[in-house]
């Protein structure tokens, strides 16, 4: 994770956030746009996220287990 990356949780917050701002508010096009490309990116970024923890679950799960 880059280190000044926010978290996967601030940033999931923050698409909810433009989510809510653009179906319940009437705004200017102009940031409409801007909200709209923002909450792209975050998309793009926590969907990776979401894939990448995927595949470690499922390198762990086809592990075996070794016996102690």
């Amino acid at each position: 994770m880059e280190e000044n990356k926010p978290s996967f949780e601030a940033r999931l917050k923050r698409l909810n956030e433009i989510v809510s701002k653009i179906e319940g508010e009437v705004l200017p096009l102009e940031e409409t746009m801007a909200l709209y490309e923002e909450g792209q990116k975050l998309i793009k970024e926590l969907s990776s996220e979401l894939n990448d923890a995927e595949e470690k679950v499922k390198a762990m799960l086809e592990t075996p287990l070794e016996a102690k």
